[in-house]
């Protein structure tokens, strides 16, 4: 009776208004297959209404109520728009591609390029823009503010990720617009266009770096694309997307089954090889806080909605036996708590009290700043010989004995008034959930608002869910930064 009802109610949701599967951003050319050099350059038109205030948060010019003090950034980057069918078919034919080319090849700096992935529930509308096509502009903003010696071009990839005006008819409709990702991912354009696009950024005579995102369905949709490719690597040679490249997914709603192969036989350095691995190609950031992918996804098939297998219920990010370390930040110049892990750094302190001050014959412990930015965020916390289950360090922090454990860094925000916001520390921590796994090419993080978030001034411009939806913040473009900046293996 209960899937009779839910099947009538689907089907008379789906006589509501449907959103056509489209291209929102034609590119016009006199020949259709072939664009002159001045066409293509019609599309590439500058964004320079965006602004920094205070080192952090982002407004449109028209938007900032100015106070004493503030300081105001101004920013230029490239939005441009690539776009598939769902079939997985590109709509524009290359004339899209080869303006993003085009922007590449006139660029006389270094280039950033920046691909996002759009997710259910939103498409590349600007007319009635979603809340990802709005978001994006504050992430190219930051990216270009961060890195003023690059060129930054931002490609947002549409999909109809939204398919009916209704609200209740998009929530029957998601399994299907699961199937659709799954199709545009893994039997569609995207993946080669991706990796033409990383190869043209590579191959650019500035050279330069690309930071690929995808959030919920944008996640699923581009682990489609590359998982594959990722299980058979053996070196950064076998990965498509090169060392210059990080692929970034957030809140991904797809489940840990996608991944059993992975994590069976989880792909990392050749021994024989001698390279170290400094970073992952491919890192999934999952909060603890989204309710989305933590209590929604697995729950939808009470609805009609199989979004995963049946043995895996729970997404990549919430399915614990996968996850490899936790990362939060902390407001402030957050210290490590632990004796352990000041004396770990003994040989990078040149003074004698390495952080330790004896007082009354008991060891206190001593701000040490320059402790907290040896190491980058990433660097893999060292792991407790002792492991075992009762003693690993869990999510609500349980430490282990006598052992450190964590990275901390320190981020400073030097535009920022007085001291609040001025610092923030990340701390990352290992979650021994399986002490006979190993870190390999991709890192599985569990994390909180405090990574997936919106600024509250942000919120009120984007209104939507930001402990599911958001990936523009500050402190999250710098660590991806300082990640795809470092070469993964050395």
């Amino acid at each position: 009776m209960r899937y009779l009802f839910i099947s009538l109610c689907y089907f008379s949701l789906l006589s509501c208004a449907t959103i056509p599967d489209q291209a929102y951003h034609k590119v016009v050319c006199d020949i259709e297959d072939s664009c002159a050099k001045t066409e293509l350059d019609a599309n590439i038109k500058p964004v320079t209404n965006m602004v920094i205030v205070n080192g952090v948060s982002v407004f449109r010019e028209d938007q900032v109520e100015k106070k004493q003090g503030d300081t105001i950034a101004n920013t230029s980057f490239n939005l441009l728009y690539l776009e598939y069918a769902e079939n997985g078919q590109k709509f524009e034919g290359t004339r899209q591609l080869d303006v993003i080319k085009r922007a590449m090849a006139t660029s006389n700096k270094p280039v950033y390029l920046v691909i996002y992935v759009n997710s259910w529930n939103n498409n590349a509308s600007s007319d009635q823009p979603s809340p990802d096509l709005v978001s994006f502009p504050y992430l190219l903003a930051r990216r270009n503010f961060q890195n003023p010696e690059m060129n930054v071009i931002g490609v947002y990839i549409g999909w109809n990720g939204k398919k009916h005006q209704n609200a209740l008819a998009n929530i029957l409709s998601v399994q299907n617009r699961a199937k659709v990702a799954d199709t545009i991912g893994k039997k569609g354009e995207v993946r080669a266009d991706i990796i033409s696009l990383v190869n043209n950024v590579q191959e650019n005579p500035h050279s330069g770096y690309t930071l690929i995102i995808g959030k919920s369905f944008g996640g699923r949709l581009l682990s489609r694309a590359f998982i594959d490719d990722l299980a058979q690597a053996k070196s950064v040679k076998d990965w498509p997307l090169g060392s210059r490249s990080l692929l970034v997914t957030l809140n991904s709603a797809i489940g840990a089954d996608a991944f059993d192969k992975i994590y069976q036989n989880m792909p990392d350095p050749d021994p024989n090889s001698g390279l170290t691995l400094q970073r992952p190609f491919w890192i999934n950031l999952t909060s603890k806080d989204d309710w989305v992918t933590g209590k929604a996804f697995p729950k939808a098939r009470l609805i009609g909605q199989k979004l995963s297998d049946l043995a895996k219920k729970r997404t990549i990010g919430h399915y614990i036996p996968y996850v490899s370390h936790s990362i939060t930040i902390e407001n402030g110049d957050s210290p490590y708590k632990k004796f352990e892990c000041f004396s770990s750094y003994n040989s990078h302190d040149s003074h004698d009290s390495h952080g330790i001050e004896a007082q009354d014959g008991k060891a206190t412990l001593m701000p040490m700043p320059n402790v907290r930015g040896i190491e980058p965020w990433f660097k893999i916390p060292l792991q407790d010989p002792n492991y075992s289950r009762a003693n690993r360090r869990n999510d609500n922090g349980n430490l282990t004995n006598s052992f450190c454990d964590e990275t901390r860094y320190v981020y400073e925000n030097p535009n920022a008034i007085g001291t609040d916001g001025r610092y923030y520390t990340t701390v990352l921590r290992p979650l021994y959930h399986r002490s006979e796994s190993r870190l390999g090419y991709m890192w599985n993080f569990h994390t909180d608002q405090s990574v997936i978030g919106y600024r509250p001034e942000e919120a009120k411009v984007i209104k939507n869910s930001g402990k599911h939806n958001a990936y523009v913040q500050t402190i999250l473009g710098r660590m991806a930064d300082d990640m795809l900046f470092t070469s993964p293996e050395k």
